[in-house]
């Protein structure tokens, strides 16, 4: 996936939680179980999975593309989550 791909894919998770009160575990459980269904998010959870991996690796701002009501470190900190529950779905 190419850094412009990673950044598309991210932004439409940040996209997903821009009505989200809380970014917390129970959102993120809510979200990795629609990647897993494909609800929304029709890439499937191995792309969304591998945008998250390489948006963690980013040093650069993630919430920059999109007006968000949620502080970049509180995305850095949901993407983490989603990307446990993804794994853990998954199986990995």
């Amino acid at each position: 996936m190419s850094d412009h791909d990673w950044k598309g894919v991210t932004n439409q998770i940040l996209y997903g939680v821009m009505f989200t009160p809380q970014l917390d575990a129970a959102a993120a459980s809510q979200m990795a179980a629609a990647m897993m269904e494909r609800r929304y998010f029709g890439d499937g959870p191995d792309v969304y999975a591998d945008a998250i991996a390489q948006a963690q690796r980013y040093t650069g701002l993630l919430t920059d593309d999109i007006e968000t009501p949620h502080s970049e470190q509180g995305f850095r900190d949901f993407l983490r989550r989603l990307a446990g529950e993804l794994n853990e779905r998954r199986g990995q």
